[in-house]
């Protein structure tokens, strides 16, 4: 019987999700009464998820071709 290898983990969709909630913030908080600056924040922080899971995305994806290959 042959062992399947575990698949490498996931981590780029949590970025995603946490750039959800982030996007999300200001009117969950402060039911769309924020400043200006918390909604810009809140915006740049969100990018900066968003950068930060596509950049991770990509490390997983080259991982599980790199595991696929190696079969």
């Amino acid at each position: 019987m042959t062992e399947r290898p575990t698949p490498a983990p996931q981590y780029g969709v949590w970025y995603f999700i946490c750039a959800t909630f982030a996007f999300a913030a200001p009117v969950i908080a402060f039911q769309a009464a924020a400043q200006l600056w918390v909604t810009i924040m809140s915006l740049m922080v969100g990018l900066l998820l968003v950068v930060a899971g596509a950049r991770q995305a990509a490390r997983d994806l080259r991982s599980r071709r790199e595991a696929d290959s190696g079969r």
